[in-house]
């Protein structure tokens, strides 16, 4: 039974296995207890999205119970049940926390209905604190990226003039005078620092693609002749998996290249050494899909729960912009950046193809050449 976990909680045995029997016909996964000091080792240990308990019972009664629970665990829900004439309980019930009352003996429907209505409160309830946190992160890494953009414009002149002179005084040093390997330690940091500032101003746009047909292979072709160029691949073993044939994807060319420039970079930097890149891309339900897998050791728990967070790395050298600039890139084009579980480590690009054009006068569709 996969449904919401429902406690129900009654010291007399008959009525509890009725409605143990009731809400599990109606698709809940349903437990049970006796009291409420058995009701709270439940708790302790499984999660119960609603408690549903009577008021009268030995060792501990319902009112106790509800007290404790909203107190540990408050997230779950309460429904109490009191027999005719216990409204002052109920109303007492209901000012410590409980969700809503129910009065014995009831009607299959009436729990039914209680039951309903109570779980979509916490449903949404859950949903809105979702969203709300969504909105909240949104409007952090909006502010991080204005003042990454401002304080990455205002850097760019200062490292352009310490770097000219950091290249004009290497030019008057003979390569054994140790001034000049100052001045080429200088010229490594400043440029180490240009490229974060690109990262800062990359990070702070807001990306609006230009949208173009494009053949998807020849896009990783082409970044992937570039990667292949640098020193770190000498010992890298890349391999292409492409499905044929592929549609024609409206992307732009440019900020996918970045994305797969980061993601390369990325998978090089995981290997640390020979081993292998895997690039694969095929149809996918409404669209098409890219992957990036490596042969390195793999991503810790940690490291996978904050991968595509701002500003978090794991390198000695880098600002951690890379997944999240690439991540946001994706999103523009209407798709998503996934890192998939379990081994090898593959990033995974999901992007919706082209609409479908209109057929005029019956002849088929062609794709242009």
């Amino acid at each position: 039974m996969s449904g919401p976990r429902i406690l129900v909680v009654d010291d007399e045995s008959g009525f509890r296995e009725l409605c143990v029997d009731l809400l599990a016909d109606s698709g809940y996964h349903v437990e049970a207890a006796t009291d409420g000091q058995e009701a709270l080792d439940r708790l302790e240990h499984v999660s119960f999205q609603l408690v549903l308990t009577d008021i009268n019972m030995p060792h501990m009664d319902g009112m106790t119970l509800l007290k404790l629970a909203k107190a540990r665990f408050p997230l779950v829900e309460v429904v109490l049940m009191t027999a005719f004439g216990g409204l002052q309980s109920a109303l007492e019930a209901l000012r410590l926390g409980a969700y809503d009352y129910i009065t014995k003996p009831f009607t299959r429907d009436a729990l039914l209905a209680i039951v309903g209505r109570c779980l979509e409160k916490q449903r949404l309830s859950t949903e809105l604190k979702r969203v709300q946190e969504q909105l909240i992160e949104k409007e952090k890494l909006a502010a991080l990226g204005s003042v990454s953009g401002w304080l990455a414009h205002r850097m760019r002149n200062p490292l352009s003039v310490i770097l000219m002179c950091a290249q004009y005084l290497k030019t008057h040093f003979t390569a054994t005078d140790e001034k000049r390997e100052v001045a080429l330690a200088i010229e490594d940091k400043v440029k180490s620092l240009e490229r974060m500032t690109h990262d800062f101003i990359r990070f702070s746009r807001t990306y609006q693609p230009r949208f173009q047909l494009e053949d998807l292979h020849d896009l990783v072709n082409d970044v992937l002749s570039r990667v292949l160029t640098r020193g770190p691949l000498q010992n890298v073993h890349v391999e292409k998996r492409y499905e044929e044939p592929l549609p024609l994807v409206p992307l732009d060319k440019e900020l996918m290249e970045e994305v797969l420039g980061y993601l390369l970079d990325n998978a090089i930097d995981a290997l640390a050494g020979p081993g292998g890149i895997t690039v694969r891309a095929g149809r996918a339900p409404g669209g098409v899909y890219m992957d990036v897998s490596d042969s390195g050791p793999g991503i810790t728990p940690e490291v996978r729960a904050r991968v595509f967070e701002p500003f978090f790395t794991t390198k000695e050298r880098g600002t951690g912009l890379g997944l999240a600039i690439a991540r946001r890139v994706i999103e523009s084009h209407g798709g998503d950046l996934t890192l998939m579980e379990g081994a090898p480590t593959t990033f995974h690009i999901r992007l919706p193809g082209p609409r479908p054009e209109p057929l005029k006068g019956g002849e088929p569709h062609e794709r242009s050449k």
